[in-house]
């Protein structure tokens, strides 16, 4: 009789585990994160819009091992249905899953304060500090970013050939799309799925805050003059910018304030009666490149500041509390789903091709079971549980 794989609750209800079940030779090893971040749920992300679970081998399999599952899970008993990330870089952030891209000068962990130093460098390439966030956020979801940002000088149109505004960001990326060579932030028309807080120094047309909305077409979501504020940010004055997406009215929105007391005018912008959609998977600290604009005025900049003390707000993501085991020689997985997400469990053995394992069933919010649908003689055989958003 094949013994059930283990179910690991680990202690803490903000836990960050990876579990490994073996089919007959069992055990368990798992990550805490470092102070700093509080949660982190990683999972993979297709180009497709799907997510999933990673299979990973950090030890030798058993030689007898029947089945294989690792599981990356964010373990929330009595959890509210938002989950809520915190980062105040009292740790390296690249520590605890924050990641590179591009130039790593124009962002350092200083340690002293323990607050993070950007460099906007618009001479650079796109460079990022990206935190994935484990789920896949549409315009069918609520989320925010929060944080202190405190600016030591900012100073646009750099050169005689590019002498107008470019702007500093921060926000919600789609890490597949911001990576690629021909995403281009300065054209307006070649940057898809972003939903970021920008703001614009004055170069002739005034200081200028913009919550960013992309949709995958890349051009730029816009509805009117209402959609941005002419608004000078303070040197060396802590301001706490809040960028907040609300589905119900399908409305992104920026607020700045100082020691709690509101400081600019609240900047919202709604997606057009065109608007499609966008996909986002990542938190980004962005200093765009200025290369590739349009002749019109073309834009740089230049600009020193700190971040500290985000919190970042998104749904759970689509798959938590997993357990499995097996009934009649085959495999099941229960898990708690989610609505608006369609899931499938899927097998291989060789890590590399994977087939369909079970029916795909749309979750409700509450516990969903994948069983196998078939039995298999093979030696050993690995599970997946792949999520992807209904349309």
């Amino acid at each position: 009789m094949r013994p059930a794989p283990a179910v690991c609750y680990c202690g803490d209800p903000l836990t960050v585990a990876f579990t490994l079940r073996l089919a007959v030779a069992e055990g368990m090893v798992a990550f805490w994160p470092r102070s700093g971040l509080s949660t982190v749920t990683r999972s993979a992300l297709t180009a497709s819009g799907t997510l999933e679970r990673p299979v990973m081998n950090p030890f030798p399999l058993p030689a007898l091992a029947s089945v294989l599952i690792v599981s990356l899970r964010a373990i929330a008993l009595d959890a509210p249905p938002t989950r809520v990330l915190a980062e105040d870089f009292s740790a390296n952030p690249l520590n605890h899953g924050w990641e590179l891209h591009g130039s790593p000068t124009l962002f350092h962990w200083n340690s002293a304060t323990e607050s993070l130093d950007v460099t906007w460098d618009s001479t650079k390439p796109n460079s990022y500090l990206q935190l994935p966030l484990g789920t896949l956020l549409t315009r069918h979801d609520d989320f925010s970013l929060d944080l202190d940002l405190s600016l030591k000088d900012i100073r646009a149109g750099l050169t005689d050939e590019k002498p107008g505004t470019f702007q500093i960001a921060f926000g919600f990326q789609n890490r597949a799309s911001a990576i690629q060579e021909d995403f281009i932030r300065g054209t307006g028309d070649r940057s898809p799925h972003l939903v970021e807080f920008n703001f614009f120094p004055d170069t002739g047309y005034g200081p200028t805050i913009w919550p960013a909305i992309f949709p995958e077409s890349g051009r730029m979501n816009y509805t009117g003059s209402s959609d941005f504020s002419l608004f000078e940010l303070p040197i060396d004055v802590t301001m706490r910018i809040s960028l907040h997406y609300t589905a119900k009215n399908e409305t992104a929105s920026i607020r700045i304030s100082t020691n709690g007391v509101l400081v600019g005018p609240v900047a919202a912008a709604p997606l057009s009666r065109t608007f499609t959609s966008f996909e986002l998977d990542t938190l980004a600290v962005s200093s765009y490149s200025d290369e590739g604009q349009p002749p019109f005025m073309p834009g740089s900049i230049l600009a020193h500041g700190t971040l500290d003390n985000l919190i970042i707000k998104t749904p759970y993501p689509p798959i938590r509390f997993e357990s499995g085991t097996w009934l009649n020689g085959r495999w099941q997985q229960t898990f708690i789903s989610q609505v608006g997400w369609i899931y499938e469990l899927e097998g291989t053995t060789d890590l590399r091709v994977w087939t369909k394992a079970s029916a795909r069933s749309p979750g409700d919010g509450g516990s969903l079971t994948l069983a196998e649908e078939a039995t298999h003689s093979t030696p050993h055989r690995f599970f997946r549980v792949k999520a992807e958003r209904s349309k």
